[in-house]
């Protein structure tokens, strides 16, 4: 909401484009207001970009803004901690703590779990009954493998407000982690019992339930979702696993293209859907046809770039459909691109492995003057 309410791009924009850049360092109150104000704008307008799914350009707003906020062009300078100090100063509080924590968001994305951690932490020197910024501290922990130190930052946000449905939400997805099955969906129920209406907390004990192979069990924790909320994408997409998981692709399929209608910015039915497709035996007789599977592959991954899985099965059925050796080092180029994204060590492993196969698998026609993969 305070997206949306914030304004347009342009108007931010042409206040950006009116603001002085040569104000020197020495008149250091008024050096401070004016980098003060262009961070601000910058919040602004990153927000904005957010609330239109403008993810690239948000991201380029924030991290601008922190870093004007940081002084990161007079690192070097003998003022450099006065001037941070005035910046500081001349912004508003809140602005400023928001900052922080878009900020933490950015590098969190970025799996720069260092300065994530680094963002949030200043933040909550700001906000020290913020539960929410103690679960976005919890969640890089996890990301990090430090499960306990998780764990004590769930503790305390759950402390401080034992209604606190996100410290619920995710201590649930680390018990998961724990193999604390059990526990997992208490927190679950406790976060259901006291919101009802939460949605994201009934998918999540689907999951707990598929997991103890109760899949009657899911199936009525995903119908109850769907009566809060029919045009849940969310709920679409648990539904069709949970059809996967019976081996019922034909209703899978059908479930993930629902949930593409509910929400086209959603990456991950398209993935589910081509899945689907490949997993379903083709008519007696005749070869299966990957194409269709290719295609959904492909607009996961112009919706949302960064999506690792969409590259990891597109490069595998590439390879599969590769009729000649130019198609295959196609699949080369399209994990150089995904490299480009790769979040976390795993990723970039994931997608690094399958490069240096497949260079290998063309190296090795090209000595043998073959003209395709097929050593058939």
């Amino acid at each position: 909401g305070q997206a949306a309410k914030g304004g347009k791009i342009d108007n931010f924009t042409i206040e950006l484009e009116a603001l002085l850049d040569d104000i020197p360092r020495k008149n250091l109150e008024a050096f401070a207001d004016n980098v003060a104000t262009k961070a601000t704008l910058l919040l602004q307008r990153g927000r904005r970009h957010g609330f239109d799914k403008d993810f690239v350009k948000a991201v380029k707003d924030f991290d601008h803004a922190f870093a004007l906020v940081e002084d990161k062009a007079g690192i070097d300078d003998d003022d450099h901690e006065d001037v941070k100090k005035a910046i500081v100063k001349a912004m508003e509080t809140d602005d400023y703590a928001r900052l922080l924590e878009w900020a933490g968001m950015c590098r969190h994305l970025r799996y720069e779990l260092k300065g994530a951690l680094e963002c949030y932490e200043r933040c909550s020197e700001l906000e020290p009954d913020n539960t929410e910024l103690l679960v976005k501290r919890a969640g890089v922990k996890m990301d990090g493998s430090k499960h306990a130190d998780a764990e004590a930052l769930f503790a305390e946000a759950l402390t401080l407000d034992p209604t606190a449905s996100d410290a619920l939400l995710h201590r649930a997805n680390l018990r998961m982690l724990q193999q604390r099955v059990a526990d997992s969906e208490s927190d679950l129920e406790t976060c259901i019992r006291l919101y009802p209406n939460n949605l994201l907390a009934r998918l999540r004990l689907a999951t707990v339930y598929m997991a103890k192979e109760d899949m009657d069990g899911a199936k009525r924790m995903l119908d109850q979702a769907e009566e809060y909320d029919p045009d849940s994408s969310e709920v679409h997409c648990y539904r069709g696993e949970l059809h996967f998981a019976r081996g019922d692709f034909p209703g899978a399929k059908e479930e993930f293209e629902k949930a593409m209608i509910c929400d086209p910015y959603n990456p991950t039915p398209y993935v589910n859907a081509s899945l689907a497709l490949a997993n379903t035996p083709p008519p007696a007789g005749q070869r299966p046809d990957l194409t269709p599977a290719v295609e959904l592959l492909e607009k996961a991954i112009a919706v949302d770039p960064m999506f690792h899985a969409a590259y990891v099965q597109l490069g595998q059925m590439k390879l599969a459909q590769a009729t000649d050796l130019t198609k295959a080092k196609e699949v080369v180029e399209l994990y150089d691109k995904g490299l480009e994204y790769c979040r976390t060590p795993e990723e970039l492993k994931d997608i690094c492995s399958m490069r240096i196969l497949t260079v290998a698998q063309i190296d090795a026609a090209h000595a043998l003057h073959m003209e395709t993969l097929n050593m058939q």
